[in-house]
């Protein structure tokens, strides 16, 4: 088939921040052209800005980011969601990341407000549970009025998949913690911290199993790039964009080919996706190309089969982007109109 169900979350009247969403859209990509179309919602949720799908495909899970926050999920069966099927406490403020962890056994959220990370055990049938773990982290940063605590904003497995991964936006940190699945305790005790520079802000990482972490900074706008190893080593940084302009750049969401040779970095502010080819094993970056996105306030995007799908937050439009065939991401060729859209999450093959 050439047509891909992508499912958008938004930000709503009832979330932080507020938002005209309503709750979870559907919308699909023509891979052949790289049309949209759709951009109806699906079902009513409470701030869903970022969504995660069982590996099973039964079920989509969304943050639910408010002060009090909560993950949702909804069944995904068909390719539509239809009714919220439950929602639990994350035991956190603001949550904005989910992640389903490849063994489809454990739900991790993170909340930013109070830099916390919640992990959920999942039931036979997909269900999350309460949180059997809840990781603190602590520290801050020379940015103020954004690093006056820890901000966890994103997690990822590291490159073998037996550690946890937090992006802590607030502290400068990576925070690393064992993770075996397959125990009932999973989460274990903190190891030493990745240390980037003061004022990094690190909200999103893309992992590659050649052994690096790649890492976008949102608060220096950089890129940084860590060699995974028994003691993790930050070997340097380049810049998101080449953008020149008086506003300021905010990099958001990060992520490499399936190649692995290229990495993609999507730029609020600059209103651009970035391309780099990745060199020297994984140890450095190039830059490649830099284009706009046809949006305004790129907060994330994924990739597609041959194309990147952009949610254009304060447009409020997702936009297609063709990556041609040496893995450069070029202009926008179609878009679609849908209210604050927050995060792009495509549907199974």
């Amino acid at each position: 088939m050439s047509e891909r169900l992508l499912w958008v979350g938004t930000y709503t009247r009832d979330s932080e921040p507020v938002g005209r969403g309503v709750g979870v859209y559907l919308a699909w990509l023509d891979t052949r052209t790289g049309r949209l179309g759709g951009g109806s919602a699906a079902v009513e949720a409470s701030g869903p800005s970022f969504l995660a799908m069982h590996p099973d495909g039964a079920k989509v899970y969304a943050v639910s980011e408010r002060a009090e926050g909560a993950l949702s999920w909804f069944a995904a069966g068909e390719g539509w969601a239809s009714v919220t099927l439950g929602e639990t406490p994350t035991g956190g403020g603001s949550p904005c990341h989910v992640m389903v962890h490849p063994a489809g056994r454990h739900i991790i959220t993170s909340n930013y407000a109070d830099g916390t990370v919640s992990v959920h055990p999942i039931d036979g049938d997909s269900t999350p549970g309460a949180a059997i773990a809840r990781l603190v982290g602590e520290g801050s940063g020379p940015v103020e009025g954004r690093q006056t605590g820890p901000h966890a904003h994103s997690t990822a497995m590291g490159p073998e998949g037996r550690y946890l991964l937090i992006a802590d936006l607030g502290a400068d940190v990576i925070r690393v913690h064992p993770f075996d699945p397959d125990t009932a305790d999973p989460v274990g005790g903190e190891r030493d911290p990745i240390r980037l520079e003061p004022g990094t802000g690190p909200r999103h990482m893309a992992v590659s199993p050649a052994g690096f972490v790649y890492v976008a900074g949102e608060l220096d706008a950089r890129v940084h790039i860590v060699r995974w190893g028994a003691t993790a080593e930050v070997l340097g940084a380049v810049d998101a964009s080449q953008a020149k302009g008086e506003e300021a750049v905010y990099p958001s969401e990060i992520a490499l080919s399936a190649s692995g040779e290229r990495l993609y970095v999507a730029n609020r502010g600059a209103d651009t996706v970035t391309t780099f080819a990745v060199e020297e094993g994984g140890a450095s970056l190039r830059f490649l190309e830099e284009v706009e996105t046809g949006g305004e306030w790129p907060r994330h995007f994924a990739i597609v089969d041959s194309h990147i799908v952009v949610a254009n937050q304060n447009s409020g439009t997702i936009t297609s982007l063709p990556i041609d065939g040496s893995g450069v991401a070029q202009a926008p060729i179609d878009r679609l109109s849908i209210p604050d859209p927050a995060c792009i999450l495509p549907a199974g093959e």
